[in-house]
C-alpha cells in the first residue's frame, strides 16, 4: 500500500478529517497514520486486511440505508 492509496481509503471511509477517525478504528495513535503517510514508517502489512474490514462495514452501512 502505498500513501496515495491510504489517503484515497482513509478520505472514501471518513472524509476530510479522516487520519484520527482511522486512527481511532485501527487503535493506534494518530500520529502514526501521520508517519505512514510521510514514509516515516512504512505501512505496515496487516493494514490491508483491515482496511477492508471497514471497507465492507461501509458499503453495508450505505446498502442498508437504500
Amino acid at each position: 500500500m502505498t500513501p496515495d492509496q491510504l489517503t484515497a481509503i482513509g478520505t472514501a471511509l471518513y472524509g476530510t478529517q479522516w487520519q484520527s477517525d482511522l486512527a481511532r478504528a485501527l487503535n493506534v495513535d494518530s500520529r502514526r497514520v501521520r508517519q505512514w503517510l510521510k514514509e516515516e514508517r512504512p505501512i505496515p502489512d496487516w493494514l490491508d486486511d483491515e482496511l477492508k474490514v471497514l471497507l465492507n462495514e461501509k458499503i453495508s452501512l450505505c446498502q442498508s440505508l437504500l
